[in-house]
């Protein structure tokens, strides 16, 4: 089954989403939590009243230091409950990191990974999930299908399950579930238009034009 998480700390966009389109969880990086238009504290409460006991929540670590990482993971696992990963990028010391938080029960997303073996080695340590950054491999010239075929090889002795990121197309998105992606955490925008057809709209039309030209405002059930 294909898990979809939306990269997005705009909770009414997900509350919105949520209603048509089942996701598994919420993933944030520096970068997105950059952008908020609200204070950091308001924001983290939002995304915890949204997704605790219900989805996944995954939030990338700010620290650069093994035990700074180990740290922020204890804390932010106590305020996000079961379903929080932390997530950490595949440097040495986020190796490091990934072990330990594995070893101390907190879940853990390897994030910034370029290449299959960065995600072997994160597997080797524990980790839940490996996020291969589709686009940015794309951008110098890698083939990020090939890259993503590569990894499930080379996991597949491992529980560690592939949650792709960094789309800036539908077809990305469809080419690399195609390849074996466990998951993937896509923009809200993308996720919308992989779910939009101007066929299916106009489809509605004509069959909405077709009943009142026939039936006027009458609906089907007014005949039972």
């Amino acid at each position: 089954m294909n898990k979809i998480l939306l990269d997005s700390a705009d909770i009414k966009k997900a509350s919105d989403i949520e209603k048509y389109y089942k996701i598994a969880g919420i993933t944030t990086n520096p970068t997105i939590l950059s952008k908020i238009d609200i204070s950091l504290d308001e924001k983290l409460k939002e995304i915890k009243d949204f997704t605790f006991g219900k989805y996944e929540v995954h939030i990338q670590t700010t620290e650069n230091c093994v035990e700074g990482i180990l740290e922020e993971a204890k804390v932010l696992k106590d305020y996000f409950g079961e379903k929080f990963f932390i997530k950490i990028p595949v440097t040495k010391e986020g190796l490091e990191a990934i072990k330990l938080c594995d070893e101390a029960g907190i879940n853990v997303t390897a994030t910034a990974v370029l290449s299959s073996m960065q995600a072997l080695a994160a597997a080797k340590n524990g980790a839940k999930y490996v996020a291969p950054y589709i686009n940015r491999m794309e951008n110098v010239g890698q083939d990020a299908e090939e890259a993503i075929i590569e990894i499930r090889e080379l996991l597949k002795e491992y529980k560690t399950e592939i949650l792709a990121a960094s789309f800036k197309n539908v077809k990305q998105l469809r080419n690399i579930l195609l390849c074996g992606a466990e998951a993937a955490t896509v923009a809200p925008e993308i996720l919308e238009a992989s779910i939009w057809h101007p066929y299916t709209d106009k489809s509605v039309n004509d069959f909405e034009k077709d009943w009142k030209n026939k039936f006027g405002n009458n609906k089907i059930i007014s005949a039972i």
